[in-house]
């Protein structure tokens, strides 16, 4: 698939994701729901790798782009208990995109998938309180931890469609990127999501260029061999992942 095709794929299933959530109170006062084209992307690469995609395929893809949406409106809120009229909207709105995402899969009858995302988004809510409780991890478990929030909806998706071949990809990328994009916002003195909620990552920043250099190399190395993706897809892959590149960040940081 030509990067123009797979372009309009996303924009589509964007317009779909948006035609879920048309409430208008809620779009008033908290906008649009947060929709991360790079995972949505990442989401999508069996079909952008020609895998056969059925309509109960699309639903579910969307379902799992709510699942983020919900848990992207919750965290926007950020005292424990919503005072203001905003917060309790964007609390509402959360709830709201967990309920379409419950109601898309139910209207395909497929309640198994529901059980194991509903699972699944417990272990994610499980793994976010280590950035917020006042335990002490390694290093490598806050990793393990931001890949797992970031995936592990989306690997579910494809282990449920035996799209085994497809995980290893989607979820280095996605950690990859995240990576990339926490070690930016923080040199350029923002506050991004996960170092800004641990002191570990915070005291450790030297270690997490390590990581990202070593993830970046390990997996261009895997895309470029792989012998599953397509060519203009192993392209596209590699130019997300090179987007924002280690040295970019230090010259702009």
């Amino acid at each position: 698939m030509n990067e123009a095709l797979i372009k309009q794929h996303i924009k589509q299933y964007k317009g779909g994701i948006l035609k879920q959530v048309q409430q208008s109170t809620l779009l008033k006062y908290t906008g649009a729901p947060a929709i991360d084209e790079e995972r949505l992307f990442f989401t999508l690469l069996p079909l952008f790798n020609g895998e056969e995609w059925e309509e109960s395929l699309r639903k579910s893809a969307i379902a799992v782009t709510l699942i983020f949406s919900a848990l992207a409106a919750h965290d926007i809120v950020k005292e424990v208990n919503a005072t203001t009229k905003e917060q309790q909207l964007q609390v509402l709105a959360g709830d709201y995109y967990s309920g379409k995402y419950y109601q898309l899969l139910a209207s395909t009858k497929q309640l198994d998938l529901i059980q194991h995302l509903s699972d699944g988004v417990a272990v994610i809510s499980e793994h976010k309180t280590r950035f917020y409780d006042r335990q002490l991890y390694s290093f490598d478990e806050l990793i393990q931890s931001i890949q797992l929030i970031e995936t592990k909806s989306i690997e579910q998706l494809f282990e449920y469609y035996s799209f085994h071949d497809y995980v290893f990809f989607m979820k280095e990328s996605l950690l990859l990127i995240t990576l990339k994009k926490e070690l930016l916002a923080f040199e350029q003195g923002s506050t991004p999501f996960f170092i800004s909620k641990s002191i570990q990552l915070q005291t450790n920043i030297r270690l997490l260029r390590a990581e990202i250099q070593k993830v970046e190399s390990i997996l261009i190395d895997e895309v470029k061999s792989s012998e599953l993706l397509q060519e203009q897809l192993k392209s596209m892959i590699i130019d997300k992942l090179m987007e924002c590149t280690l040295e970019k960040q230090l010259r702009e940081g």
